[in-house]
């Protein structure tokens, strides 16, 4: 189709988590578009289809981000015939030879500053507020998203867009799947379930406490958490320690984890903030029904499909959790809620939001050259 721009996309892959799975998700719903031509920087060209054109731009982990970033994706770009960079975790080169688009995918390291190591919030908020800067347009995932970055930055609406991720749909699950899981952990009895890097505003320790208060009440039900250990985890392992109340498993194989939302009677997730929420998501989607603090981005993503923690503390968390585990009438409707939210979310319409971003970055840029035809 002629006229459609040609746009190389930064994806960092080694660094797993939340921005490494919106970057392959993102590339395989515009694949399936005819109104953009895309090249993928990346880590991991063996992630992607050959359709993307990957180009592999290696990454040693930690601060190498800096020379990924600065000189790498420049170096990679000044070889590309393309129309718009979009760099999509939160930072831009210093000198760029194409007009830019980034992705911000929450600001925690303004907003919770103190659950980042100091050297990594002095990088991301700098190299954040730069990106900001030089970016023709910003993509966030949210409007709560949306509202950090213009009073964070000051940033004018015009250059801010609410493009939300997508949520895959659940992969059906069979029993057998299930059981294995439950022998191959020694998971007996009924899960709550917490998916994420365990790190302060995730909250973790309050969900701990919390699920103790209700096995005192009689109630049977661990927590299960599953992720790996991040910045000021202590606490968090302190509590998980302490007795029989919780598991943690740290990091599990990716074709697990279906597995272990089938297996959990709730998904909870108190976190303090959330750009997102791709755990969440998941859950959602998977027919799990879902407790989630009322903050930030995540009464956005849930709507009606969750059940909303009241105060952000132990007995708050404790309540949410008792209305969903005591009331198996509540329960029953969030399993149903849940996918119906999550298909109204879906990458299609995702990659569709960043293919009229592009075309908007593109057409406010000073003209290069005609458009590529590919």
């Amino acid at each position: 189709m002629a006229g459609r721009p040609h746009v190389a996309i930064g994806i960092l892959c080694g660094p797993t988590g939340g921005p490494a799975t919106y970057g392959r998700l993102l590339v395989e719903a515009l694949l399936q578009r005819d109104d953009v031509a895309l090249s993928v920087l990346t880590d991991r060209p063996d992630a992607f289809d050959a359709a993307a054109r990957p180009v592999h731009v290696p990454f040693r982990g930690g601060v190498d981000r800096l020379r990924w970033t600065h000189l790498a994706i420049p170096a990679a770009l000044s070889r590309l015939d393309c129309d718009l960079y979009h760099d999509t975790k939160n930072a831009l080169p210093v000198r760029l030879p194409v007009p830019a688009v980034v992705t911000v995918h929450d600001l925690a390291y303004y907003r919770c500053p103190e659950t980042f190591p100091p050297l990594s919030r002095v990088f991301l908020r700098r190299s954040t507020a730069a990106a900001v800067r030089r970016a023709r347009r910003i993509v966030v995932p949210s409007a709560a998203t949306a509202a950090d970055v213009a009073a964070v930055f000051s940033v004018g609406a015009e250059k801010v867009r609410v493009v939300h991720h997508g949520i895959a749909p659940a992969t059906p699950i069979d029993a057998r799947a299930v059981e294995q899981l439950r022998q191959r952990y020694d998971l007996t009895g009924p899960w709550i379930l917490h998916v994420g890097t365990v790190q302060a505003r995730k909250n973790v320790h309050l969900l701990v406490r919390a699920v103790r208060q209700l096995r005192a009440e009689g109630f049977p039900h661990r927590l299960l958490v599953v992720g790996r250990k991040g910045w000021l985890a202590a606490e968090a392992m302190r509590e998980v320690e302490r007795d029989d109340t919780a598991r943690w498993l740290g990091a599990v194989p990716g074709g697990e984890l279906r597995a272990f939302y089938a297996l959990a009677d709730v998904f909870a997730a108190p976190s303090g903030y959330e750009g997102f929420g791709f755990t969440v998501a998941d859950a959602l989607a998977a027919g799990v029904p879902t407790v989630i603090s009322g903050l930030s981005s995540l009464p956005e993503l849930c709507g009606d499909a969750a059940e909303q923690v009241e105060t952000l503390s132990v007995d708050g968390v404790a309540a949410a959790l008792r209305r969903v585990v005591g009331d198996p009438a509540r329960a029953a409707a969030l399993r149903r809620a849940g996918p119906a939210r999550a298909a109204e979310f879906a990458w299609s319409r995702s990659a569709e939001g960043h293919a009229a971003v592009y075309g908007e970055a593109v057409a406010a840029a000073p003209s290069r050259r005609p458009p590529t035809t590919r």
